[in-house]
């Protein structure tokens, strides 16, 4: 019999029998209920075992199903899923028999081969088989104890049919789907009828059984089940689940149930998800930055310096707005409706009054306040001698490389501190002027546009030169007789080598100046793993290559928009002495906003430097790896925790899941991201924020991506989920800007109204809600976007 033999499933040790068997042998010893069976081992087509018939009758005989059992099969590195045959509704010695042959066959069918070589290396295979009794099931399906599509931990999959679950395996039939809490609560159910397959108690004991299971093996799983006539839950397979990102909530914030969270200017400045390593450096920066500011105005901070005000939901930042609104009560001419104005525009209900401090104490913070609102040019000159004195650490080896940075991280601190404070009062005087102009009530789209044409005043930005500079690269280019064929319509990497030669003349030299003034810039630069222009010049090749074209198509001025300055103040004497100031405000956070930006692009090249020197000693798989620990585990690892890397790998890929995801505005506790069709307004229109007036017609151009803006084309109006800095080199060749995230003071904001462009922010889901080559009115009067009526055929 060539050691054949069959081994009932309650049996089974230490025997080679497949992923399949060994999965329901452990099931069998974690208590959960499986349809009696045997597996066949050491079989081959030609080679039966003599006590099969014995087997089949032990298990009542009748109806079973046989099911392939591969060694390596459903192991935690690959599942085999579908490769393999299952054959259902056996019946009799003679058939039985058959489809055992069949099951054995399938070990060399193509597709099991090809998977086998692409997955563990080998296309060789020991086959066993699976026989177990049928269950007469009113129901079945797969139970996943995570989500498999987002890497959710928190939440089980449930999908069910009628019967048997063969119609769902194979994609025959579409099921009820359920999304069920870890403690039981059904999130989210989809039904394909007027009645649920599964009754909520089924569910439960369901979800109860797989947590059962999974808590006893250790690692996530990917189930099959069947309900028979009297309710009874049968479990016919348990296998890991397989190539599962890292947990998007790993990282996550711990809120107390009655936090207040925003996504509100922090999405701005740290748009979309943010790595591990960003977290653990810029965001606490950005928090420990908050706290100094508070205690030098006099507010009741602990010293301890960790997350208070910054918190990390799915990889995004928020800032706690109750926190924040104890703070203001602490000071006299703060308060929590000025805060949430400053913030998000709008007085947030949700957030209830904090009982304010004793008026001796909210007097003298006043004073502290007021005192460092006047001292912006003082922070803003000793961030500046921060930024020049800092020099890359020196080291030999990882350990000492991590010992200098770590060393080093205080001046990050200390950058954001500076920054904070320089930049309070362009966070200040906004909501006064808007308060100013709404005369004490809630403010509407026509006090924010009024605010916005007073605040385009505001020349000699720092990072509108970014769209100056740019223009003057282009125009360089124009007059180069070379330039269309050499750069204009040539690889990126062709135009880059191009530009940077001698050959170039004086647009080279332009370029060269333009990377030396704003190479330490970047989209999302505040994101560690992000490298800047002067790293990664091609997002600035790209957008020049876009404004040449379209320039030498003359569908563009050559020269910026620029508005005349806002006159709108001229009804309000105060106004007019406030908004010089509010001018200066918003000059000063833009310079110091670059000037943190050198700072962190030194770190960038610190921690990058970090990485390939792990790499070199074996303690990271590469140096991109790096971005995806926290700066503590780095040196957990350095210390000789290697097993976090493999973490740091699974988090990689997590980010892709992370980062389009979307949030409420405004809410309370732990959030859910948004589906693709959450949104305000009607189909047509949406508002938001007016940010720079003015009202245009044209195509919209939907980017989510920066690498999508260089199919940008003259006129278009952009729609985007933010623009930060680095957008701006396309201010000049767009006619429009609409954005899911922003404020007044954003730097979409300011440089739209450096350029005349009119401008509506904070639209939430105007990505999702609009497509490339609808055409749309923006309104940066009444801050709407909505499609083009006139246009329509």
């Amino acid at each position: 019999m060539n050691g054949a033999l069959c081994i009932p499933l309650d049996e089974i040790n230490d025997q080679q029998v497949g992923g399949k068997a060994e999965g329901l042998a452990r099931l069998i010893r974690n208590g959960l209920t499986v349809p009696p069976g045997f597996v066949i081992a050491g079989a081959s087509a030609e080679s039966i075992p003599r006590e099969l018939e014995a087997h089949y009758a032990r298990i009542g005989g009748g109806r079973v199903a046989v099911r392939s059992s591969g060694i390596g099969e459903d192991s935690a590195d690959a599942s085999f899923a579908g490769q393999y045959e299952t054959v259902l509704d056996v019946e009799g010695i003679d058939a039985l028999e058959q489809a055992i042959v069949r099951c054995l066959r399938s070990a060399d069918n193509t597709r099991a081969t090809a998977y086998r070589e692409d997955h563990v290396g080998d296309a060789s295979t020991t086959m066993c088989v699976v026989v177990q009794a049928m269950v007469d099931a009113q129901a079945a399906g797969v139970l996943f104890t995570v989500d498999p599509v987002t890497a959710r931990r928190d939440r089980l999959v449930i999908d069910a049919v009628p019967g048997l679950g063969e119609s769902l395996v194979s994609g025959e039939e579409t099921p009820d789907h359920w999304l069920v809490s870890r403690t039981g609560r059904i999130v989210h159910r989809d039904l394909q009828g007027p009645e649920p397959v599964l009754e909520d108690a089924i569910l439960m004991k369901l979800v109860e059984g797989a947590l059962h299971a999974e808590a006893a093996q250790g690692v996530a799983l990917d189930m099959e089940w069947a309900v028979d006539r009297a309710g009874a839950i049968h479990w016919l397979q348990a296998r890991p689940v397989t190539s599962l990102p890292g947990d998007p909530n790993e990282l996550d914030t711990r809120p107390p149930d009655d936090a207040v969270y925003t996504w509100a200017n922090i999405g701005e400045m740290m748009p979309g998800a943010v790595t591990p390593l960003t977290f653990s450096v810029t965001a606490r920066g950005i928090d420990i930055g908050m706290q100094r500011m508070y205690r030098r105005i006099g507010s009741h901070v602990p010293e301890d310096e960790g997350f208070r005000y910054v918190a990390m939901f799915f990889g995004h930042l928020f800032l706690d707005l109750r926190s924040l609104a104890m703070l203001a009560a602490d000071v006299a001419g703060s308060t929590k409706k000025q805060m949430c104005l400053a913030l998000c525009g709008r007085d947030v209900t949700e957030v209830p009054e904090p009982e304010p401090a004793a008026r001796w104490k909210r007097g003298l913070n006043g004073a502290r306040y007021f005192r460092m609102l006047t001292s912006v040019r003082r922070h803003r000159r000793a961030l500046d001698t921060l930024k020049d004195e800092l020099r890359l650490p020196s080291a030999k080896d990882a350990r000492g490389y991590y010992r200098a940075i770590d060393e080093s991280l205080p001046a990050v601190w200390r950058a954001y501190e500076l920054h904070l404070m320089s930049s309070s009062a362009a966070g200040a005087l906004s909501p006064i002027l808007l308060g100013i102009v709404a005369k004490g009530g809630e403010p509407t789209s026509d006090h924010h546009a009024e605010v916005a044409q007073m605040l385009a005043g505001a020349t000699g930005v720092e990072s509108a030169d970014i769209a100056e500079g740019a223009e003057r690269i282009v125009q360089a280019l124009r007059d180069h007789p070379d330039a269309h064929e050499s750069f204009g319509i040539a690889d990126p990497e062709a135009a880059l080598s191009w530009i940077r030669s001698p050959a170039a003349g004086r647009a080279g030299a332009e370029f060269a100046r333009y990377l030396d003034r704003h190479g330490h810039r970047a989209v999302r630069e505040l994101e560690l793993r992000q490298p800047g222009w002067a790293e990664d010049p091609h997002p600035v090749v790209a957008s020049l290559q876009s404004g040449l074209r379209a320039r030498a198509a003359g569908n563009v001025a050559s020269q910026p928009r620029r508005p005349t300055a806002g006159d709108d103040g001229a009804d309000h004497p105060f106004l007019n002495r406030l908004l010089p100031l509010a001018h200066e405000a918003v000059r000063c956070r833009e310079h110091t906003k670059s000037a943190l930006v050198a700072v962190t692009a030194h770190f960038k090249r610190a921690y990058r430097t970090l990485g390939q020197k792990m790499t070199e000693e074996g303690l990271l798989p590469d140096e991109d790896a790096v971005f995806f620990g926290t700066h503590e585990e780095l040196g957990r690892v350095i210390a000789g925790e290697v097993e976090l890397a493999a973490a740091m790998l699974d988090r990689r890929r997590t980010i892709d899941l992370q980062m389009p995801l979307r949030f409420e505005e405004v809410f309370t506790g732990r959030p859910e991201p948004l589906s693709a069709s959450s949104g305000p307004d009607s189909e047509r229109t949406l508002t938001g924020r007016p940010v720079s007036r003015g009202v245009v017609r044209g195509k919209a151009r939907v980017v989510r991506t920066l690498e999508e803006a260089a199919a940008l084309e003259a006129g278009e109006i952009l729609i985007a989920p933010i623009t930060d800095v680095g957008w701006t080199p396309y201010f000049n060749l767009i006619s429009g800007l609409a954005t899911d995230v922003g404020s007044a003071v954003s730097h979409g904001a300011v440089v739209a109204r450096e350029y005349g462009l009119p401008a509506v922010v904070n639209l939430r889901v105007a990505t999702t809600r609009f497509q490339t080559g609808d055409h749309v009115v923006l309104d940066g009067n009444q801050g709407t976007l909505s499609l083009d009526d006139q246009s329509m055929p």
